[in-house]
């Protein structure tokens, strides 16, 4: 039974696993910030000292519409949702339409006694390393034979999301440094030499970690600067330096409160 509120896990929908299961409801959670504060002189008001995002969690929650005579169906199907979580991935929902969550760890529910057949379950997703729904598909732009200049990138979403970069060397020689500046953060890559033909590749995880590549090597150790290039929501300035000519890549993923 295809149900208005529809819930999927590494594109498997919640309600294609039995035509019995309910959804019942979706919240799809606040992200948790962890804020440090001191008192301002003068007796009145404090100052932030520190904001940090920390977990989202969503909840999910539905019933199984069968009889509580049909024990034996009833855990059956219980088992089923219960494996489906535990597969994690990126989890969507269908009023949320190009976002998606991704699922570091998975609280399920106890079972409690299957003749409760009124009872409902509520299933615990929670993202640890990017705690935020993001956008689905990444917003790109491309810019052919730079090797230096300012260009505007235009961000969605509602928080801070680091960017993904590439510059493929299409100079004919190599490129010793290449380095990224965008609201007073830095990447810097000196002596990376990179050949021509070659890519440097910035990019991040499902975790959100940094990862600086030339082909399936890590150029990380050569990166000096910032930890990492972070854009907010609208236009930013990004600043590209390098030593040869290039063909840039500037993705973004929009994060969601």
């Amino acid at each position: 039974m295809i149900l208005s509120k529809r819930v999927a896990l590494g594109g498997v929908q919640l309600d294609g696993l039995s035509d019995w299961i309910a959804i019942k409801s979706v919240d799809p959670g606040v992200p948790r910030e962890n804020i440090s504060a001191v008192d301002r002189m003068g007796g009145v008001g404090q100052r932030v000292t520190m904001q940090h995002w920390q977990t989202l969690e969503v909840s999910v929650t539905y019933g199984i519409d069968i009889p509580k005579r049909s024990l034996a169906l009833r855990r059956q199907i219980f088992d089923a949702v219960n494996a489906w979580a535990l597969t994690k991935g990126w989890l969507t929902v269908n009023w949320l339409p190009g976002r998606r969550m991704w699922v570091d760890k998975v609280v399920l529910p106890g079972s409690g006694d299957m003749w409760n057949w009124t009872a409902d379950f509520t299933i615990v997703f929670r993202a640890y390393g990017v705690p935020f729904w993001q956008d689905s598909t990444g917003t790109s732009m491309v810019t052919e034979n730079i090797s230096s200049g300012n260009l505007t990138v235009d961000v969605g979403g509602m928080v801070e999301t680091p960017l993904d970069v590439s510059f493929e060397n299409t100079s004919g020689s190599s490129c010793a440094n290449v380095s990224f500046a965008i609201n007073g953060n830095t990447l810097a890559f000196t002596g990376i030499n990179l050949a021509a033909g070659s890519t440097l590749a910035i990019t991040h995880g499902t975790d959100g970690l940094l990862k600086a590549m030339v082909g399936s090597t890590s150029v990380y150790g050569l990166m000096t600067g910032g930890d990492d290039l972070w854009a907010k929501p609208g236009n930013n300035t990004l600043t590209v330096s390098a030593s040869a000519a290039g063909e840039l890549t500037i993705t973004s993923y929009g994060r969601y409160i």
